[in-house]
């Protein structure tokens, strides 16, 4: 019988003046070395859960639409190395 344990994986954001601006965690039973299908998981619950029209109530589309190109921006960036956030920019 295979086990695949809960794991649990926990991420931070800072901003510019190294300010903490989000903290998380995401468990759960990976199939990936370092919880990459569990990351992605929990990107796509946290997507899930945003509402455009909490945005247009308090009359900031820009920030949402802001947002939208940063995740459109990061992917693209993703799609071009094997290790996104190892690589070094050697020009």
């Amino acid at each position: 019988m295979e086990m695949n344990p809960i794991e649990t994986f926990r991420f931070s954001m800072e901003n510019d003046n190294k300010e903490l601006v989000v903290i998380g965690k995401i468990q759960g039973k990976p199939e990936i070395p370092s919880l990459d299908d569990l990351k992605f998981k929990g990107i796509i619950a946290l997507l899930n859960s945003i509402d455009k029209r909490n945005f247009t109530e308090l009359d900031k589309d820009q920030l949402f639409v802001h947002y939208l190109k940063e995740i459109e921006e990061t992917i693209g960036e993703m799609k071009k190395y094997d290790e996104f956030q190892c690589r070094e920019d050697l020009t």
